[in-house]
């Protein structure tokens, strides 16, 4: 094995399980924290979809599933975050991906080597005050074709959980709906009035498919479906 090979395993191994966070909870914001709270304590095993998984255990919103027993597929375009995913959770489906409701050949930015905010938004990536660190070409996915290749063909989908960096929507319509309907979805807004968000068309389109938006935590908006069987009786 190469030195430099080394360097990139230690560091790979050094950003899995040593990465510190202060915070009682794994979430950015905490949305673990309301999930653990509303999950009922019977339910012990399930299915998630982390698309932008980011962490294994920082900034993760399955991160406290996967301790409960779950399993799952988690999706990053970043490759080395795709890494960390193998070392820590071997037993998920673990995919190197952008996804989006249409395929084609997409530039993935990144502004360091493992952090926050990469985007296939050339705008986005032209008006963000940091340098750019690293380019690469990739082709998209979409999340109902890397469920069907995962060993979780056919199962259904508990919780989905989504962190696109403003793609949140088209990840959510490359989902085939009928046959991958999650009980539970979590995504992003960074719109900052509740009327708004109400008014979008990602909102629009999870209330027509059956979802209610039961909490907003940070950025992140928790839908469900009224009836998912997951949560306690209240």
């Amino acid at each position: 094995m190469s030195l430099s090979a080394l360097f990139e395993k230690a560091y790979i191994l050094r950003k899995t399980f040593l990465t510190r966070h202060t915070q009682r909870h794994h979430s950015q914001f905490g949305e673990d924290v309301v999930l653990n709270d509303w999950l009922d304590k019977h339910v012990k095993q399930g299915f998630y979809v982390d698309v932008g998984c980011y962490h294994p255990s920082k900034f993760s919103n399955t991160c406290f599933l996967h301790k409960r027993g779950w399993h799952g597929i988690n999706i990053d375009m970043d490759a080395i975050k795709v890494k960390c995913f193998d070392l820590a959770r071997p037993g998920d489906c673990n995919v190197h991906a952008p996804v989006s409701d249409k395929k084609e050949t997409v530039t993935v930015y990144n502004y360091s080597r493992y952090g926050l905010g990469s985007t296939i938004d050339p705008e986005v990536a032209a008006n963000t005050e940091m340098p750019v660190y690293s380019r690469q070409e990739l082709e998209t996915r979409t999340l109902t074709e890397i469920i069907d290749a995962s060993p979780f063909a056919g199962e259904a989908v508990d919780l989905l959980t989504i962190d696109a960096e403003g793609h949140d929507f088209a990840v959510i319509r490359s989902l085939d709906m009928n046959r991958y309907k999650p009980k539970i979805l979590l995504t992003e807004s960074h719109l900052k009035d509740i009327h708004a968000i109400l008014a979008q068309p990602m909102h629009l389109y999870l209330e027509a498919a059956g979802y209610r938006l039961y909490n907003w935590v940070g950025f992140t908006l928790i839908y469900a479906l009224p009836d998912n069987g997951l949560f306690k009786e209240r």
